[in-house]
């Protein structure tokens, strides 16, 4: 795939390294890969490919049509027109966008609401200096049989940089949903005090960072036969993302592609 080839050349991907505890085995044809600079390298890369005007802090809450435009209300008060408008923010967030549901088709509207994701919550530990604790860790990253905790991984080692560590816990899709609505500072308790019975040495890191991933993978992804959905075609407007194709880096890539060739072949 020449996508990957570029990503490569750039050094934005590169192997997943071998000293990975736990994971599990796949086809030959599958490949894991990492983002040396973190994964917001590969959005910021494409952004810069698409050379266009980017805004940041305008949380779209309303979508309407007007004169064969689409008109997007924002959380912090403006507003701004477009011919055109993809959402490939999850599903279950698309439906609650106000102005939206009288230009949905019932059959899209059942399909749409069929889509499940899977949550989680991911804590961080960073640290200001380099305890030997990491130093005699064989593993860069680890997958746990572990009710709770399911990953866990050493960021500088799995990045092989250089720098202080971190160490992040990815929690079980099975107590994501069971504690998804519980207030943030008793999960983040209990999260932190298993993560100590499990790794009895670790030590106190000198900074916690919490985050509820609501939305964090496709479990049943929409029932079509493209990665994306045209909702509407004058005023154009494309639904699309994982809950279209699925969540792994692939699917994602070709709901981007589904979605070009409509607007390409639509507007053109």
């Amino acid at each position: 795939m020449m996508l990957y080839n570029h990503l490569f050349e750039d050094g934005i991907l590169q192997p997943m390294p071998e000293n990975v505890e736990g994971l599990r085995s796949l086809s030959s044809a599958v490949g894991h890969f990492i983002c040396p600079s973190g994964s917001g390298s590969l959005v910021k890369y494409f952004l810069k490919k698409a050379d266009c005007e980017i805004l940041f802090g305008h949380k779209v809450t309303k979508i309407t049509s007007s004169n064969e435009k689409w008109e997007t209300s924002c959380e912090n008060g403006t507003s701004h027109t477009f011919d055109a408008v993809v959402l490939t923010i999850p599903v279950p967030q698309i439906l609650q966008l106000d102005g939206l549901m009288p230009h949905l088709e019932s059959n899209h509207l059942e399909k749409l609401k069929a889509v499940k994701y899977c949550s989680r919550y991911a804590v961080g530990f960073f640290y200001d200096n380099e305890p030997t604790f990491f130093k005699d860790i064989p593993w860069c990253a680890k997958f746990i049989d572990d009710d709770i905790i399911r990953y866990c991984a050493i960021d500088v080692h799995k990045r092989k940089g250089t720098g202080l560590p971190s160490i992040v816990f990815h929690t079980s899709k099975e107590f994501g949903s069971s504690y998804i609505d519980e207030s943030a500072n008793v999960v983040q308790d209990l999260i932190v005090k298993h993560i100590e019975q499990l790794f009895p040495k670790i030590p106190k890191p000198t900074e916690i960072k919490f985050h509820k991933w609501r939305y964090s993978q496709v479990e049943q992804k929409y029932c079509g036969e493209q990665a994306c959905l045209v909702v509407s075609k004058k005023p154009l407007l494309i639904f699309g993302g994982d809950g279209f194709s699925n969540s792994n880096f692939e699917n994602c890539a070709l709901s981007a592609e589904n979605i070009t060739e409509k607007i390409v072949g639509l507007v053109s």
